[in-house]
């Protein structure tokens, strides 16, 4: 688990146990008292029951305070505007309980700090859904490029705005309620109020025994967002009485757009995943327990599981064993749903051909059937030059296949283009050259693909043939060739959409392994930059994504990636380290008989003919 997951469960757990400890004193469980330490207010709880019940074992002290003062640790019951009825003010206390008197003082401290312990353990109980949650939080701050300091200089700030897009089943209605129910974000407690509402001065500053601070939550899901003019509405109104703004999203393209433009920390994240499930696990049960069943955890299909699916399965008491079998059924029984809902959808269409006229089944049966070949057309890999061209594909990346070596049905063709061919390249050829012999090794299970040099940073000033290499390189190793650029994937219009194209990229790239993924202009992806500098959340967040996908975190096993970049000074020095572009070869201007055998390369069997004696030539008929 990361310092920052940790820290965040380190937090809910502190707040948690500090909220049983008020409400015990609420309750008349336990007195609480203030004094000044070090400048500081504090308060010193002291427990209001006579603490030689307890016998020093924690669990077992647990246990007889749920036996005997559990009435003590219940929120009390409230009327319909959520304030607290105060009759009956507190529970009943037992009669075969002593109840310490208010003048009795006691000089055991020891005890009296663990009478305390004993309550806020017994009240409190871990929500699995709640540190799911953080922990998908954790993750998407981690990937985005947001510090912890950063999200609380934000969140200090009047009227902040925040989006969350995490691709996790139940998350958009679980962050809101982790904001709501207890104090982990600081500067609180808070109440969400939801754009779709019509609101009132009085809701603004609506308080629920205690003050509270309103932020306006904008729902994702179409159905349930206002208007754009509505939302706008909104949006001013809360922005102008300073109002903290937050959207939850369930997919990366769900937040809304005014929230989108105005936002001034955005994050993005995957799903649940193993890695979630193994430090969540490990909150619970330990770290010992979970490497002891690491093989057993592996068998989750982790982005088959939900929010829910979580906590039904993992509860503290419960054996791990139990809590990783249950989440291995609910994972399947998952999946064989989304099957069943989709044969059930392709099972609606074809009712709906069946009861329309003819016209109307020929109409539907054609714009299939065209949908059909534009898809087929994307993953064609062939042409009239042997290339083949991913059309209608979201990272706009180029598939081309490489050229047939030996194709003697063309005589008259002009030499394929080869890295042994080429001249001038130097270092570059050398990798080549010995990256084709390590990937026949690779091919024929005899070297591992993580002893192999598959990743080259190629610099040079303009027109020095890096593109041409990358073409070469595809021929030699006859391997597909996915051509992309930086400023490819700055087309999109907003930054989650920039960072799906390129893990879509990388992804393309997988599914077409082996292969070789060309990246051009690798230095427009910029380098990180200090929070405080304009845009900096943009471009570290872009920064972050490339190393992720190049440091093996994802598996890119078959993947020869090559960027190309004429000015390597600005490229992050994160990405030139080891297990990333750690190969960097400089590709210089030609000299002389490198410019000799680039004409001989081109002219090729004209070059007999310019070079041949006069006699010879004017003897050709």
């Amino acid at each position: 688990m990361d310092r920052l997951s940790s820290f965040l469960l380190r937090r809910l757990a502190h707040v948690e146990r500090r909220a049983v400890r008020r409400l015990a004193v609420r309750n008349g469980l336990l007195t609480m008292s203030t004094a000044i330490v070090n400048g500081y207010v504090v308060g010193r709880y002291a427990p209001a029951f006579d603490p030689s019940h307890l016998t020093g074992d924690l669990k077992q002290d647990r246990q007889w305070m749920r036996d005997h003062l559990t009435a003590f640790l219940i929120e009390g019951p409230q009327d319909g505007h959520g304030r607290p009825v105060l009759v009956p003010a507190v529970p009943v206390w037992p009669a075969h309980l002593v109840r310490r008197s208010a003048n009795e003082t006691d000089t055991n401290l020891a005890a009296i700090a663990y009478a305390v312990r004993v309550v806020a353990e017994t009240g409190y109980a871990p929500s699995v859904k709640s540190m799911a949650t953080l922990l998908l939080l954790a993750a998407a701050m981690e990937q985005s490029g947001v510090t912890l300091r950063d999200l609380v200089a934000v969140l200090r700030q009047p009227a902040p705005v925040f989006s969350v897009a995490v691709l996790a089943d139940g998350f958009e209605r679980a962050l809101p309620q982790l904001i709501e129910d207890t104090e982990v974000a600081p500067f609180g407690p808070y109440n969400g109020v939801a754009a779709d509402f019509a609101f009132t001065d009085d809701l603004w500053r609506w308080v629920d025994s205690e003050t509270r601070r309103i932020f306006l939550q904008v729902p994702a899901d179409e159905t349930n967002r206002p208007s754009r003019a509505g939302l706008r509405g909104q949006l001013l109104r809360a922005l102008a009485d300073g109002t903290p703004v937050l959207a939850v999203s369930e997919t990366h393209n769900g937040v809304p757009e005014q929230v989108d433009l105005t936002c001034d920390v955005s994050l993005t994240g995957d799903g649940i995943d193993r890695l979630l499930v193994a430090d969540l696990l490990e909150a619970i049960y330990g770290s010992e327990a979970v490497m002891r069943h690491d093989s057993s955890i592996a068998r989750i299909d982790a982005e088959a599981l939900t929010l829910d699916d979580l906590a039904i399965a993992i509860r503290s008491g419960r054996p791990i064993l139990s809590s990783i079998e249950a989440l291995v059924g609910l994972a399947a029984l998952n999946r064989e749903d989304k099957r069943d809902q989709k044969d059930e959808d392709k099972t609606g269409s074809s009712r709906r051909l069946v009861t329309q006229s003819p016209s109307e089944r020929r109409e539907q049966t054609s714009r299939n059937a065209g949908n059909t070949d534009d898809r087929a057309s994307s993953t064609s890999t062939s042409s009239s030059k042997s290339k083949g061209r991913s059309k209608s594909k979201p990272t706009g990346a180029e598939v081309i296949q490489p050229e047939p070596i030996d194709d003697v049905s063309r005589p008259a063709a002009p030499p394929v283009l080869r890295v042994e061919t080429l001249t001038g390249y130097g270092a570059a050829k050398d990798w080549a050259l010995g990256l084709k012999v390590d990937l026949a090794d690779y091919l024929g299970g005899e070297l591992p693909w993580s002893q192999m040099s598959t990743k080259l940073l190629l610099s040079g000033p303009p027109g020095t043939g890096k593109t041409t290499f990358a073409r070469a390189l595809c021929n030699t190793l006859q391997v597909p060739l996915v051509v992309t650029s930086v400023s490819t994937w700055l087309q999109g219009e907003y930054l989650h959409d920039v960072l799906d194209r390129m893990a879509n990229t990388f992804a393309e790239a997988r599914r077409h392994a082996p292969c070789i993924l060309f990246i051009d202009e690798v230095d427009g992806i910029g380098q990180r930059a200090s929070a405080s500098r304009p845009y900096a959340d943009y471009w570290n967040a872009c920064v972050n994504k490339l190393l992720e996908l190049l440091d093996g975190a994802i598996k890119t096993d078959g993947v020869i990636v090559v960027g190309a970049t004429n000015r390597p000074g600005e490229i992050d020095e994160a990405i030139r380290r080891s297990g990333r572009l750690e190969t960097h070869i400089e590709i210089p201007r030609p000299d002389i008989p490198t410019l000799a055998g680039i004409l001989a390369h081109h002219l090729g069997a004209d070059l007999d003919a310019i070079t041949a004696p006069d006699g010879e030539v004017g003897a050709q008929p």
